[in-house]
């Protein structure tokens, strides 16, 4: 085999990375423009690696933003900052196959010109000289959602349309919504706002099953447990987890503007395949850095970071990476974690990773960890030990009722087989978090 690997290792290298396999675009096609509401933030351009260009009217603002880690200066720039912050854009790994696929697109400009229109965060991606347009969207029913998902294998991508360019990064099939007063879902048409995001059963894994009630259940316990958690409900038509998008606000004309937010992997200009520390990624004493370098609360956005460590741990979460930690920036409010998302328990499912997403005082196991690793932790993050001790007893005081609450307002929503996850979930997180907290506070 060839030292640079076979057709797919290269290319998955070339998505990764953004070298050309497919024929060069013409010169009205070689740059996409990113937009901040009304404001020309930059160009990108289609060059390898990718680069982009801040404009100077953006540098001349009273107050101008950086994009994440890419720094505000003039002139072309195609640093590790640049790739890091518009590939963690996009969807991941089989989904993003998938999708080079079906738009042709074997590049990550190509790829951002394909779907990167109502990206996660602040910003909409549109070809060079187009402007945003007005919002539109296209009534439907969770009836008709739920059909279509039903027949095609990757419907969370496919419903929206050729025309529509919507991408939110990860690697399960997500479908963005917009949910105004009536309640009833609507689809965003090119690249209008979305105020939710459909997350139905994961199709591609045989053995994880009834995902979106885990999911839905543990997001509703974080909540009870009283850690900030976007707000979910569970919709049986679709089956699926729906989730309320915090980085979508309402503005006094009664429209969704778009909120600055950026996941760890962008500030710290990693691409999505160091997402896990193990894989080169961040460590949680880094990601602890980085909180107190850009959070304008960084004691209280500490607290919530712990916290969303031990709840990880004591749910069975493993796949709690960077990439599901973010920041986000509230205007007359500054900057602050975002709630919590993406939670579930990985655990209960055979086949998943035994390890935690991080090191915990060097320990990857939960069922390893004693004490002593938390004790160590806590010297990591610059935190007293004590500190973290107690956050984790009062964590697993309050973690049993909210679960059975969890529990008892989703379970009539629930498919007879999901009510069966509920019942496993209930136990298996119940005992996981008496085991777990018992080791932690010796």
């Amino acid at each position: 085999m060839s030292p640079h690997g076979g057709p797919k290792s290269q290319y998955r290298r070339a998505l990764r990375e953004g070298t050309r396999m497919s024929a060069p675009h013409t010169a009205e096609t070689r740059r996409l423009d990113v937009w901040y509401g009304a404001e020309h933030v930059g160009t990108i351009h289609d060059t390898s690696p990718l680069a982009f260009e801040y404009v100077p009217a953006w540098l001349a603002r009273d107050a101008p933003m950086a994009i994440a880690a890419i720094a505000l200066q003039p002139g072309l720039n195609d640093s590790g900052a640049v790739q890091a912050f518009f590939e963690n854009l996009l969807p991941e790994g089989e989904l993003r196959q998938y999708l080079a696929q079906q738009r042709q697109a074997s590049t990550l400009f190509s790829l951002l010109r394909a779907v990167a229109g109502d990206t996660a965060g602040g910003f909409v991606i549109l070809p060079a000289g187009e402007k945003p347009e007005p919002p539109a969207y296209e009534p439907t029913t969770w009836k008709t959602l739920a059909e279509t998902l039903r027949r095609r294998s990757a419907a969370a991508v496919d419903l929206q349309g050729a025309d529509t360019r919507i991408s939110l990064a990860g690697a399960q099939d997500k479908l963005s919504l917009a949910i105004f007063a009536d309640g009833m879902p609507q689809l965003p048409k090119g690249a209008s706002p979305s105020t939710h995001i459909l997350k139905p059963n994961i199709r591609r894994l045989a053995k994880v099953w009834h995902s979106a009630a885990n999911e839905a259940i543990v997001m509703r316990t974080a909540m009870h447990c009283g850690l900030p958690t976007a707000e979910v409900f569970y919709e049986p038509h679709t089956q699926a987890c729906v989730v309320r998008r915090f980085d979508r606000t309402r503005v006094a004309n009664g429209s969704l503007a778009r909120l600055m937010q950026y996941d760890l992997c962008q500030l710290a200009g990693l691409t999505s395949d160091r997402k896990y520390e193990k894989e080169g990624g961040l460590s949680l004493g880094r990601c602890a850095e980085l909180i107190r370098r850009y959070s304008t609360q960084p004691a209280v956005d500490l607290r919530h970071f712990v916290n969303w460590i031990v709840f990880n741990l004591y749910v069975g979460n493993n796949d709690s990476h960077a990439k599901n930690l973010s920041l986000v920036h509230q205007p007359g409010r500054g900057v602050s974690l975002t709630p919590c998302y993406d939670l579930m328990c990985t655990r209960l499912y055979p086949g998943l990773s035994p390890n935690f997403a991080f090191s915990v005082g060097g320990e990857f196991k939960p069922g390893s960890m004693t004490h002593a690793h938390l004790a160590a932790l806590g010297r990591d993050l610059g935190m007293r030990p004590q500190f973290l001790a107690r956050q984790a007893i009062d964590l697993a005081a309050r973690l049993p009722d909210a679960l059975s609450r969890a529990v008892a307002e989703l379970r009539p929503a629930l498919p007879h087989a999901g009510r069966d996850l509920a019942r496993r979930l209930e136990k298996f997180v119940l005992s996981t978090t008496k085991r777990m907290a018992a080791r932690l506070a010796i």
